[in-house]
């Protein structure tokens, strides 16, 4: 939902002052809860001889995600330069085929 909306919002430009950052830092915060109660979660939650499996498995895919999120984000930036007319980017937009 946030991808939708802040992509809408880099394409049209109906919203383009600093009273969006404020919905940035909404964001990030419930961006950072999530991160935190995950941890807390297993921590209380998983008996203490699996404790550790556990967290080193979501720290595993915790990186895997953020991999994941630079790779898309290299393809989402560059049909959003493709919307505003820039040039510039490293890859090409899937939706120009």
């Amino acid at each position: 939902l946030n991808l939708i909306f802040f992509s809408v919002v880099a394409i049209f430009h109906f919203w383009y002052d600093y009273s969006l950052l404020l919905i940035c830092f909404y964001v990030g915060l419930l961006g950072g809860s999530v991160y935190v109660h995950g941890y807390t979660r297993i921590n209380h939650d998983l008996p203490p001889h699996m404790r550790e499996f556990a967290l080193s498995t979501t720290s595993v895919a915790d990186n895997l995600g953020i991999v994941l999120a630079d790779v898309s984000g290299l393809f989402i930036q560059s049909c959003l330069y493709m919307a505003n007319g820039l040039d510039g980017t490293l890859v090409t937009c899937p939706l120009t085929r």
